[in-house]
């Protein structure tokens, strides 16, 4: 028997999960369809940074409304938890770039985010235990942290589900069906549910899903290599980070661990389903070599675990938030690994250009789908390069 609903969201990651918490919000009889279980693809996978530091000025203020309205309140505003830990993070920038670093913390400032461009001297006075001899200058953030990826799913799910949101986990979507250029319902392993909004927020699978409705993605997968290191007795706090120099980011992970990684070596092209969750070969060895020269008691670590993880990534390396092919079909993917810390406003603002048909919360506009087709790929204002070598 054919369900009826408001809106079908494909995917029950943090992307998706966010956007029916909004739809739901709104009053929309909402499926959420998931092919597997929640956040079981790059959300269960996720780093999960909460930092602001962005060269594009669009990113930056996803990131902050997402602090601000959401991360900074989180049982007030959703329920639940989201397990937000305030470390501070720093933006650590290659000398020649310092005029970009400077130029992104001033674009930063006039959004309204608490952060600063600081000397090398200050990053040592803060956390005696960097080394801060490969720098001149760092942007620091004294709000940012991070943040439990899974968690902040589950609380968005549970809220969604609490206004009337329904979740079926173990779905794959099979087809996507149209009458009149319009979209009218889904196909799945687990029977059809019609709706006139559909929105693809499938992560490494938001490719194979788009082209059930005809809509090509240039989107490939990227799988990422991400290090759990034991951490020092001796050593002292440290923020978050993200290291320019030594190509890697780094946090705490509770009292016990560092969460670690590196910038290149992704691969790309697997299959989004690829059972191989195998690091490439020289991932371990390369990231202590990198995080020895920042923080030398990493060598009185040992190895505590590794997670490979996979998302869909784009030509420019920003998000997809858009309308594309069919009325009522939404893309919102392509995240390139920075969709947790924007997920909020981002769903926020995908729900206003649905419903509202404008988004408020944040312009999105910049990440629409037809900027592939337009030659306009984005790049930031003060570019630093692709984040992913």
């Amino acid at each position: 028997m054919m369900q009826t609903y408001d809106a079908i969201v494909i995917g029950a990651g943090v992307m998706g999960a966010s956007i029916a918490f909004h739809l739901a919000e709104r009053g929309l009889q909402t499926a959420i369809l998931e092919r597997k279980v929640t956040a079981s693809g790059a959300t269960g996978h996720s780093s999960g940074l909460v930092r602001m530091h962005y060269d594009l000025a669009a990113e930056s203020e996803l990131t902050f409304a997402s602090y601000k309205n959401y991360f900074g309140n989180w049982k007030e505003r959703v329920g639940g938890e989201c397990g937000f830990i305030n470390t501070g993070f720093l933006q650590v920038a290659k000398r020649e770039h310092e005029d970009k670093l400077r130029g992104n913390v001033a674009n930063q400032q006039k959004i309204g985010i608490n952060t600063s461009v600081i000397s090398a001297a200050e990053v040592k006075k803060l956390f005696p235990d960097l080394v801060t001899e490969h720098f001149d200058y760092a942007a620091y953030e004294p709000d940012s942290g991070y943040a439990d990826a899974t968690l902040t799913t589950n609380s968005f799910l549970d809220s969604a589900k609490r206004n009337g949101a329904t979740l079926i986990q173990n779905c794959e979507v099979t087809a996507i069906h149209t009458t009149g250029g319009k979209v009218t319902g889904v196909s799945t392993t687990k029977g059809g549910f019609d709706a006139p909004i559909i929105i693809n927020a499938a992560g490494p699978w938001a490719k194979h899903v788009a082209a059930l409705a005809g809509v090509d993605v240039p989107l490939v997968t990227w799988t990422h290599d991400v290090a759990f290191l034991h951490r020092p007795p001796s050593l002292g706090k440290f923020p978050a980070v993200i290291d320019d120099v030594i190509n890697c980011y780094f946090r705490p992970e509770g009292s016990a661990l560092i969460l670690a990684a590196g910038e290149d070596e992704s691969l790309r092209g697997e299959a989004p389903d690829a059972e191989d969750q195998t690091p490439t070969p020289t991932f371990v060895d390369k990231l202590i070599d990198a995080m020895v020269q920042r923080i030398p008691k990493i060598e009185e670590s040992g190895l505590h675990s590794i997670h490979v993880g996979r998302d869909g990534i784009t030509p420019d390396q920003r998000s997809i938030y858009s309308a594309a092919g069919p009325d009522g079909f939404y893309l919102a993917c392509g995240l390139s690994g920075t969709g947790f810390k924007t997920s909020p406003a981002a769903g926020a603002s995908m729900v206003e250009l649905i419903l509202d048909g404008k988004p408020k919360t944040v312009d999105i506009t910049p990440f629409r789908f037809q900027r592939f087709a337009e030659g306009k790929l984005i790049e930031g204002e003060y570019g630093y390069g692709h984040i992913w070598k």
